[in-house]
């Protein structure tokens, strides 16, 4: 049977036992969010999106308050709009259709005090909201401090502030990452789930960057964040201790994703955002395209993947959790890690399972043969990349002038070099990141809600998730005719013999 005819009739037989599943009545954490209102914050990311489409397709919210940023010459309604377009929520249109009405845009910014909102949507907010989910980050990781600071830590104090005020608020989960405590130190060392020492106090942050110049700032902060290798990580870890110090007496647990790829199962098999192009899945794009040809990575280390339909329901699942605990008296800040742990996948493994790949979803659209070499340390790297990358580039963008077209390789390499090398210290390094309290989450739930809410990464076959990535990233960011590969297999084979 064809591949993609078996991964779209796995797919619907699925989504059977899930209907059936969410028309039960067996779930406690569908309880929860019984007529719930929930304030989502990146809600346009890629995490937010399937959230936001799993929510309201297996709880019977409300509704639920989006903050939306504003953009020149367009509304909230249109910019909400727009999100609610992505794939990701075809199934749910086609099944719910009125889940639309119950989506409301808040304009805001998190980078901004009281998360840019105006005083009388704050009010509302503060009277309606019963459950929040904080996902909105910077996760460029070339990004300034000033600016990460500003979003990533201000932005949650200002979340917190909104979560003080909210007279009926139940559960609140702040999404950071495993990564923020993956420092430099503790390479091959355990990352476990629990609150690490901030280099700065936070407060002492969020005032330098509001009024300390970019370049004083990046001068005082070089010598504290050297155990980091992105401003990402540094400003998460400083987000945490942030929350350890301000939001002691409310209900609030961190969920810790690893690195987030396609989805495992739902709505849709290999569902990725296209946005995530210039992330993890730029990493298969590139190759498969017939764009990039070289890498850094150690076969050996262990890579932390984890698909986003198992984030989220660590997300959903981790709210109702701190909500029943809360109620007990338990007022303790449980991190959640949904990382690889119990299901290692080693990055030989990976670079094998998506060189195979390839053969069932060749790219139409490739400019040339694929191929991509593998390099171990960063000097052979940049002699690959000269001879794979940036010399074709050139002589390339040279004839492009010549025919009065306009050269663009050249850029197209060095936005490839700039994301390959964020990378490579993820692609060259492991950690241990435990993952007890997720796994006891899991333990937790019925078997409805561990049907509904799955969160254990044991479950997951490791290589249908990595075909299923490259089939995400093929149909959902190169938007290639899957079921069509003959034109594609005989352009490869021309590459590589004509």
């Amino acid at each position: 049977m064809d591949s993609t005819i078996s991964i779209e009739e796995q797919a619907l037989e699925k989504r059977k036992i899930l209907n059936e599943a969410i028309l039960s009545g067996d779930s406690q954490v569908q309880k929860f969010y019984d007529d719930a209102v929930v304030f989502v914050t990146g809600g346009s990311g890629f995490i937010g999106k399937q959230l936001i489409e799993k929510l309201m397709r297996s709880a019977n919210i409300r509704k639920m308050y989006m903050l939306v940023r504003p953009k020149k010459g367009k509304s909230v309604v249109e910019r909400v709009n727009h999100v609610l377009k992505n794939p990701v929520f075809t199934i749910l249109r086609n099944d719910k259709p009125s889940f639309v009405d119950k989506i409301v845009g808040i304009e805001g910014d998190v980078s901004e005090i009281n998360l840019g909102i105006d005083e009388k949507t704050w009010a509302m907010l503060t009277n309606e909201v019963n459950v929040i989910i904080h996902a909105a980050a910077t996760v460029n990781l070339v990004e300034t401090i000033k600016m990460s600071t500003l979003i990533n830590i201000r932005g949650t104090r200002e979340m917190l502030k909104l979560a003080k005020s909210c007279t009926n608020i139940k559960s609140i989960v702040h999404v950071s990452t495993t990564y923020a405590n993956a420092t430099k130190s503790r390479v091959k060392d355990e990352v476990k789930e629990d609150f690490y020492d901030s280099p700065i106090l936070p407060d002492a942050l969020i005032q330098l960057a509001e009024s300390v110049p970019e370049d004083t700032l990046n001068s005082m902060i070089a010598p504290l964040n050297q155990d980091w290798p992105n401003s990402y990580t540094f400003t998460k870890t400083v987000t945490e201790d942030l929350i350890r110090r301000h939001a002691r007496d409310l209900p609030i647990c961190i969920v810790r994703p690893a690195i987030v790829i396609a989805a495992y199962e739902e709505p849709m098999p290999g569902w990725v955002d296209e946005k995530n192009a210039f992330g993890p899945s730029g990493m298969i794009l590139g190759p498969y395209m017939g764009v990039t040809h070289t890498y850094i990575a150690n076969n050996e280390i262990n890579v932390e993947l984890v698909p986003v339909d198992l984030v989220n329901n660590a997300i959903i699942a981790a709210a109702w959790e701190t909500y029943e605990n809360f109620k007990k008296g338990d007022k303790k800040i449980s991190i959640y890690a949904i990382s690889g742990k119990r299901n290692p996948i080693k990055w030989g493994q990976l670079r094998d399972g998506t060189y195979r790949a390839q053969f069932k979803f060749p790219a139409k659209e490739a400019i040339w043969y694929r191929f991509a070499v593998q390099a171990r340390c960063k000097f052979i790297y940049v002699i690959l990349s000269w001879l794979l990358h940036y010399i074709p580039a050139l002589i390339i963008d040279g004839c492009c002038l010549l025919m009065g077209k306009k050269p663009r390789l050249l850029k197209t390499y060095k936005l490839a070099d700039t994301l390959f090398s964020v990378f490579n210290y993820y692609t060259t390094n492991d950690w241990v990141f435990c993952d007890a309290n997720t796994f006891s989450l899991y333990n937790k739930l019925s078997d409805t809600d561990k049907l509904l809410y799955n969160c254990d990464m044991a479950s997951v076959d490791i290589v249908k998730m990595v075909f299923l990535w490259c089939y995400g990233v093929m149909k959902y960011i190169a938007k290639e005719e899957i079921g069509n590969i003959e034109y594609a297999t005989k352009k490869q084979f021309c590459y590589c013999f004509g």
